[in-house]
């Protein structure tokens, strides 16, 4: 299990990206310094240094250039793939209920400027942060942040009785104590992307409306935007309650309902102190 936060992460990226800028330079400098001159030994170190300068570069040019550009395109064929597959005018109904980190990452891929998601915990969310290798999900978040994506994450208010209501309905008295926990991890998360100073930023809340089901908007404002719901159904794991995808460009007055809702429960919030 990764349990290394986003900045540690992007502290450890930089030193290798040092260390590898190091290992280049020395090489280059040693085949320059060996090249055209006579004896067994200064061929040796001719070879030796290109080969480490050549080994160093392919896989550090591959990871500074090359890698985000093909995880992108991999997200946007995906995507589009998914569509073809729903082929539903606008809305895909997954029946099985929350679908696989892989079409979260898609589903998100494509923001141009703001993402908003609601539940009463969003901890399977959470987990997604900190408890999968980056490259799942931390990484394309981060990605949407450098291209000025705002994300806020509403979660419901553990201090809020219509909460505590709802966990006594459920027979489950640690859901607040749960929402809480949630929310100040995810602050934290985004306390570490702060710090790395994107154009988007990162906001966690606590909405004083009681949250009836999931909710993920993806540029709201937007005429690509797309709304990705489920409902919670007493007696049925939120994991197994069906999920509707829905786009603002086929069902535009439903999906204007959606941002509606998302709406008050922002303004019926607080943020997150980090």
């Amino acid at each position: 299990m990764d349990t290394s936060t986003p900045g540690t992460r992007g502290l450890l990226r930089r030193f290798r990206v040092a260390l590898a800028l190091c290992v280049l330079l020395a090489g280059l400098s040693l085949a320059l310094l060996s090249n055209g001159r006579d004896g067994f030994g200064w061929s040796v170190l001719n070879e030796l240094a290109l080969f480490a300068a050549a080994g160093v570069a392919v896989p550090f040019y591959y990871e500074l250039f090359l890698r985000d550009a093909e995880r992108e395109g991999f997200l946007r064929e995906l995507t589009a793939a998914l569509d073809a597959r729903g082929g539903t005018g606008g809305l895909r109904v997954h029946a099985h209920g929350r679908p696989a980190p892989a079409e979260k990452t898609a589903f998100i891929a494509e923001a141009r400027t703001e993402i908003i998601e609601v539940g009463v915990t969003l901890r399977s969310l959470t987990g997604y942060f900190v408890s999968r290798p980056e490259r799942d999900f931390t990484d394309p978040v981060r990605q949407l942040l450098r291209r000025g994506v705002h994300i806020t994450y509403l979660i419901a208010d553990p201090d809020s009785p219509l909460l505590t209501a709802y966990a006594d309905s459920l027979g489950d008295p640690a859901l607040p104590a749960r929402a809480a926990e949630a929310a100040r991890q995810l602050s934290r998360v985004a306390a570490d992307f702060a710090a790395e100073g994107h154009l988007g930023r990162m906001t966690v809340r606590h909405t004083r409306q009681l949250p009836t089901g999931y909710l993920a908007l993806v540029d709201p404002d937007g005429t690509t935007g797309r709304c990705r719901t489920s409902p919670y159904l007493p007696g049925v794991r939120r994991a197994d309650s069906p999920v509707l995808d829905i786009t603002r460009a086929a069902h535009p007055e439903v999906f204007a309902r959606y941002v509606a809702y998302a709406r008050k429960a922002l303004d019926d919030s607080r943020e997150v102190a980090s």
